[in-house]
C-alpha cells in the first residue's frame, strides 16, 4: 500500500515542494521505503528515497538526481568510472 505524506517532522514534504510544486512523497508499506513522486510525468514515481527517513538528506538527493543535473551526474559517474578502471572513454 502506499501512503502520502503531506507533514513531516523536518518538513521535507513541504521543501520539496519549494524544488517543484509537482513531487509528493509517498509511503510504500510493502518495501518500508519512501519513494518520490512527479504528477507532471505519466508514471508518477522518480526515485526510492535511499535513506529510512526523512530529513535533509532527501532533499539533497532529490536536487542532485533532477534531469537538470543530468549531464553533469554523468561527467562525474564516467570520471568515477575511469579511476576505477571500469572504462575508458
Amino acid at each position: 500500500m502506499l501512503i502520502e505524506i503531506k507533514h513531516d517532522v523536518f518538513y521535507v514534504a513541504e521543501r520539496l515542494k519549494e524544488i517543484d510544486f509537482k513531487y509528493f512523497i509517498l509511503y510504500n508499506t510493502d518495501k518500508k521505503k519512501y519513494e518520490i513522486h512527479h504528477s507532471g510525468q505519466s508514471d508518477t514515481y522518480c526515485l526510492t528515497v535511499p535513506y529510512d527517513e526523512l530529513d535533509a538528506r532527501t532533499v539533497n538527493f532529490v536536487n542532485q538526481t533532477r534531469v537538470e543535473n543530468r549531464d553533469r551526474l554523468l561527467k562525474e559517474l564516467d570520471e568515477e568510472n575511469r579511476k576505477r578502471g571500469i572504462y575508458e572513454s
